[in-house]
């Protein structure tokens, strides 16, 4: 199989055309409590909650903390409401209401008119704001359901799903629309988020606005690209002129008054194409302007790239190759697994991933991300710096290691996810893959589900079809309608790592390192086409454990920061095979981390070596998201754990 996609990017810098303001300032109340609790800015409702209980409790004040958890999941049970108030701004009209990443399930109200609700975490929602509803002063108040229990009576009407992370009996994992990791994960605390990782906000739109564009790049010759460029948006005038203009080249387009519509054809002599970083002139971008008349001052600003991207799946000699291709050249993709991280996304984390972890993979010149189905889609600004920096992301959609239910109800939920995240993806050069999920392929053909679960026969047989659907028709059919041709894998892994033949063909997530106790030299030889998942854990650096649980490090039992199921006499016995030291608390981190370091670095080092029979190596994991053991070389603060410097051969 071979997907091509020959695209032209735009990139949106900013937004001549509205006026918005943030709504900053909450309070908070838990279970119909009188009494409320302020905070400002975005983030969890449960954690100012927490904070708020610690000044009962000083325990609640280490968020890891048996205490703080179990406060956690206390109030991750309960209904909250927060409100907010605002004056009314000047520009009355075309106002709109605009919340992203609201977790989860909610009713919005505007001066207690009910504005609509909310069931997904992964869409953004707005809600048009009629003016005779504004008042000189308003209130706006969001009322958030528990997930778990929300969905609860769904969950026992439908066949159970194998959510085997999630640590509650009823798995009510996959009927949810939120990150599956807050359920549990082997590298972090069950930990639900309630509330909005960036802040609501209220728009002013103007009365002509370009509302959508999308270029499509019909064919690259001789170094001239020649674009279709489709124009979405609201003229004010009976004849209005939109100006599009890139570099020396402007276009002039007729518009009459009202909603538009239209296509416009052009030619960019000489274009300079967009690369990953480390390939000939690396990551080019363009920058684009437009206005309406003569107002020049008054600039809406794009960014660009053009480039093709490719994978490339042909059978050979060797099995089936698994090869990205940008501009027709191969690359072979270096880099790392991207995990949630369990954070609002303001200040330090505004592109979701901490200035530091950023900063980690710029210097260790990755030229790919994954972004785990097990997580979240990152926020606009992660992809801007991206495409600036020529990192090339694979994208799973939130979808992990279950079926999912293919009810009417289900599929509107995730078709309006899709549409909305791969109009928005497209956009962006960096872009290489959108991927369906994570190891659901391969967990539903080897894991023994239909046992653990009691499926009978005809269960097992609708539970794979309506999988064959939801993957391998319903996902790429949304994807290829709604945005440019980014190639199109229906899951991750393609082949199993338990069987050795199966690493001649596609990617692989191999896992006879720690999972299949195999021995850590064996990273030498099982050598895939393409390496997206393999890993070896270690504990946090004693400062940040020290710090975060308020103990000396040897008063830490460290058998409580394994989450992973083979527990910490696994890792004691790699430890012990290598001949490193592990007689104190101390020894075991240390020895966990330089352990690490040694099989990232054999192990990159030997797929690289392999190429181009193997075509690209992402560990896992780039960032942690609780201070437990886990396969980051990062701690979850970004500071370098030893292991870190792997990649320096």
């Amino acid at each position: 199989m071979r997907q091509l996609a020959l695209v032209f990017l735009f990139i949106p810098l900013f937004a001549f055309s509205a006026d918005t303001l943030q709504l900053k300032q909450w309070s908070l109340r838990v279970n119909g409590s009188p009494e409320a609790i302020s905070f400002n800015g975005a983030g969890n409702l449960i954690d100012f909650a927490r904070l708020q209980a610690a000044t009962l409790d000083t325990k609640l004040r280490l968020r890891f903390s048996e205490e703080s958890i179990a406060y956690h999941d206390s109030v991750a049970s309960l209904p909250l409401e927060i409100s907010c108030s605002f004056e009314a701004p000047k520009r009355s009209k075309n106002l709109e209401l605009q919340f992203n990443y609201l977790q989860t399930f909610t009713r919005i109200y505007l001066n207690d008119q009910l504005l609509g609700e909310t069931n997904n975490a992964f869409r953004l929602r707005s809600f048009p704001v009629p003016k005779k509803l504004l008042k000189k002063h308003n209130v706006l108040r969001i009322q958030f359901r528990p997930p778990r229990e929300e969905v609860e009576e769904l969950t026992r009407r439908n066949f159970p799903m194998p959510a085997g992370n999630q640590v509650d009996s009823i798995k009510t994992a996959p009927f949810i629309r939120q990150p599956q990791q807050e359920f549990g994960w082997d590298f972090c605390y069950p930990e639900i988020y309630t509330g909005f990782r960036v802040l609501p906000i209220l728009i002013a739109h103007a009365s002509q606005e370009v509302q959508s564009l999308r270029v499509e790049t019909k064919s690259i010759a001789y170094g001239n690209a020649q674009l279709n460029i489709h124009l979405k948006g609201i003229a004010s005038k009976k004849k209005q002129i939109l100006h599009l203009q890139i570099d020396s080249l402007t276009e002039h387009i007729q518009l009459k008054r009202g909603a538009f519509d239209t296509l416009i054809q052009v030619q960019i002599p000489k274009a300079k194409l967009w690369w990953p970083i480390g390939m000939k002139d690396g990551p080019q971008l363009y920058t684009a302007k437009c206005w309406f008349d003569k107002n020049v001052e008054v600039k809406q600003t794009f960014r660009f790239g053009i480039r093709m991207m490719d994978l490339e799946q042909q059978p050979d000699s060797a099995g089936v190759s698994f090869t990205f291709k940008v501009n027709y050249e191969p690359v072979f993709a270096h880099g790392a697994n991207v995990v949630m991280p369990n954070e609002a996304f303001e200040g330090d984390r505004i592109a979701g991933l901490s200035t530091k972890e950023l900063q980690y993979v710029q210097s260790a010149g990755f030229n790919m991300l994954r972004i785990w189905g097990g997580g979240t889609y990152l926020p606009e600004a992660f992809f801007n710096w991206a495409d600036e920096h020529g990192v090339m992301i694979w994208q799973d959609a939130m979808f992990a290691c279950s079926y999912y239910p293919v009810d009417d109800d289900f599929l509107d939920n995730v078709k309006q996810e899709i549409v909305y995240q791969s109009e928005r993806l497209a956009k962006h050069p960096s872009m290489a893959l959108w991927c369906g999920n994570n190891e659901i392929n391969v967990g539903r053909k080897n894991w023994g589900w239909e046992t653990t679960y009691q499926y009978k026969v005809p269960q097992k047989n609708l539970l794979d079809h309506n999988y064959v659907f939801f993957f391998e028709s319903f996902l790429p059919e949304i994807i290829r309608k709604t945005t440019l041709e980014i190639p199109y894998l229906p899951s991750t892994p393609v082949s199993n790592w338990g069987k050795v033949s199966e690493l001649r063909t596609g990617d692989n997530h191999d896992w006879s390192v720690w999972h299949g106790e195999y021995p850590v030299d064996s990273v030498l030889t099982r050598i895939p086409r393409f390496m997206s998942e393999y890993g070896f854990p270690s504990f946090p650096s004693i400062e940040v454990l020290e710090e975060t649980y308020g103990k000396r490090v040897n008063e830490i039992d460290l058998r409580d920061l394994v989450k992973s199921y083979k527990g910490i006499g696994l890792l004691l016995r790699y430890l012990d095979e290598n001949g490193l030291p592990h007689a104190s608390n101390q020894e075991i981190i240390n020895s966990s981390q330089f352990l690490q370091k040694q099989v990232y670095a054999a192990a990159s080092k030997a797929h690289k070596k392999a190429a181009p029979y193997c075509m690209g190596t992402l560990f896992w994991q780039l960032n942690e998201v609780a201070p437990v053991m886990s396969w980051s070389v990062l701690n979850w603060d970004g500071s370098h754990k030893q292991s870190a410097g792997f990649f320096k051969h």
